[in-house]
């Protein structure tokens, strides 16, 4: 892969993992004391001990001079699966008995973390996978080994990622930007992909060197920790594991002010959005504001409430709907109780964007949905739905909307009713209108006559199934796709015998998918006893036939078709008409 000479200066002065990164990641595992009891020829022998948190590696002897209290102790109590104190490092272990947990598979693990390294004025992420298997000797006291899925940089302004996850060669990893704003689409994921390609998540990981964090001059106010963790309808506490921290300080370094202003600030929900959905929801607010006031575009009386309050953010999206479209200025609180008042049925939204659309005001349209519901007690969301209904349907039959006992009907479901029954049987009266002048144009396009033979193209369903039951073929099955314009269903008839099923045809377009007589020239008939392929039967009618149809279907004065010159006898034919 090609790089540019400072991603290739960047990647080659990456931060190194140090010895306290190491021991810390040895942390992230459980630690063991694994032993094993010899006996030697002389019948005297001895313990072999093994430490997972230190690397500790000692063989000690049962041999009564070199006996120590502690010794001893060590010696007698060691049992399996008992909890223990590491002797020489004093960090809390348990117990393996290597007789008896001979393969120790139970004991691997894998820890996914983030090991965070500070460097002038970026903050440097390294995604690891660390895994840890003691089936060999040397894996007893072995430190984990480790596999970089994703390294981050980040810097105010830009985020790069050097991805290893997405790429089969492990020095060249793929890298991506995030720069001056976050699009709709993520240029920088998380570590961690896990699952098919179609739908698969992120897996949670810890995060080492927080303190590093802290420490970097533009990062230690993302707030991540200090605030994002304990924010209100989700807040994790002093968690362990964590599957947002990448977005996060992505988002923080293209956004800091804004960020930092939400977080103390105390809205959730718009960071939430942005760091998950990429939305910005520019309907209730302003990205590019770095004041609380001017963002959310509220005084401070009306700030001071939805601080406290904390409603989302759909409220301030209806306010300022309405505040553009009809220049009124609703209440927050009002603004809340109108996107209570449709529950979880219909979005309030949805409603303001109807009635914007049909030019009527909010304040009557609920007046008079306050007079329905009290005669009806029906919800505001089924009398929203009833009355978007009627509306639709008066205004295609063409009724003066701007008449009040029109637009207002004083029984809102005798109206949608008589309403929607009339534009259905309105609409019933066009197709059948639609269908029969389809029809017509279809057999004016098809219908063909010629040498003894004539194309007939059958007008109703009927006709298809009896031709069907009459050949022994599945062609009833096509009748309503012919009816509706799906496919084209055609007879092919002798002109003596009109009445008579012969050959069947289905068409697409001018194109001849499927021809087929007397149970699809698998058995023998009259008019067929060497079950002949039609197509060759009759090559020279259908071959003119279709030239006739590409041609555009065209007709002498009287309506019989022109035909096309045609070749018979080795000599060119004098075009006739049928």
């Amino acid at each position: 892969m090609k790089y540019t000479e400072r991603e290739r200066e960047l990647l080659n002065s990456w931060p190194t993992v140090t010895e306290e990164d190491l021991v810390r990641m040895n942390d992230l595992f459980p630690h063991y004391l694994f032993f094993r009891k010899e006996v030697d020829l002389m019948g005297l022998g001895g313990v072999r001990l093994y430490t997972s948190c230190c690397g500790h590696k000692e063989y000690r002897p049962c041999l009564t001079r070199m006996e120590t209290e502690g010794h001893r102790e060590l010696l007698d109590r060691l049992r399996h699966r008992e909890s223990w104190t590491c002797p020489w490092c004093g960090r809390s272990v348990t117990v393996i008995d290597l007789a008896k947990a001979k393969k120790r598979t139970s004991l691997r693990q894998v820890e996914l973390t983030v090991l965070l390294h500070a460097r002038g004025d970026a903050l440097y992420a390294d995604a690891l996978a660390l895994r840890k298997d003691y089936s060999s000797e040397e894996g007893l006291t072995a430190r984990p080994t480790a596999w970089c899925s994703s390294g981050y940089r980040f810097a105010r302004g830009e985020v790069m990622q050097a991805d290893y996850q997405v790429t089969y060669r492990e020095h060249e990893p793929v890298i991506t930007y995030e720069r001056d704003r976050l699009g709709r689409r993520k240029l920088v994921s998380e570590p961690f992909k896990d699952g098919p390609i179609y739908w698969y998540h992120y897996e949670p990981y810890s995060i080492l060197n927080r303190e590093e964090l802290d420490g970097q001059p533009f990062f230690r106010y993302c707030g991540f920790f200090d605030h994002w963790q304990f924010r209100p309808r989700g807040g994790r506490g002093y968690a362990a594991y964590f599957d947002d921290f990448i977005s996060y300080l992505t988002a923080y370094a293209i956004y800091p002010r804004q960020v930092e202003m939400l977080v103390k600030s105390g809205p959730w929900e718009p960071l939430s959005d942005l760091i998950y959905a990429r939305k910005k929801n520019v309907a209730a607010m302003c990205w590019e504001e770095t004041d609380p006031r001017k963002a959310f575009g509220l005084n401070k009386r009306e700030l001071s409430w939805f601080l406290g309050v904390q409603p989302p953010l759909e409220v301030l999206a209806i306010r300022n709907y309405v505040l553009k479209h009809w220049g009124e200025r609703w209440d927050l609180p009002f603004c809340m109780d109108f996107r209570n008042l449709w529950g979880c049925q219909v979005k309030a939204m949805e409603v303001l964007r109807f009635l914007g659309k049909r030019h009527l005001t909010p304040g009557r349209f609920l007046r008079y949905l306050d007079r329905v519901s009290e005669q009806t007690d029906d919800r505001y969301a089924t009398l929203f739905g009833l009355y978007r209904d009627y509306w639709e349907a008066a205004y295609a039959l063409g009724r003066c909307m701007e008449h009040g006992k029109v637009l207002w009907p004083e029984d809102l479901h005798a109206a949608h009713d008589s309403a929607t029954e009339e534009l259905a049987a309105k609409q019933a009266r066009e197709e059948k209108k639609r269908r029969a002048a389809s029809l017509k144009e279809r057999r004016l396009k098809y219908e063909f006559e010629l040498d003894g033979l004539k194309i007939v193209f059958p007008a109703t369903s009927l006709a298809i199934r009896r031709e069907g039951k009459a050949l022994h073929h599945c062609v009833g099955g096509y009748a309503e796709r012919h009816m509706n314009g799906v496919t084209t269903i055609l007879f092919l008839r002798r002109t003596n015998a009109p009445a008579t099923p012969y050959i069947t045809l289905e068409m697409d377009g001018n194109q001849l998918r499927q021809i087929h007589g007397y149970d699809n020239e698998c058995s023998s008939c009259p008019e067929n006893p060497g079950r002949v392929s039609p197509r060759i039967i009759h090559k020279d009618f259908l071959d003119t036939w279709l030239r006739w149809l590409r041609d555009g279907s065209k007709r002498n004065d009287d309506g019989t078709p022109k035909v096309p010159r045609r070749k018979a006898a080795g000599k060119e034919a004098q075009a006739r008409t049928a």
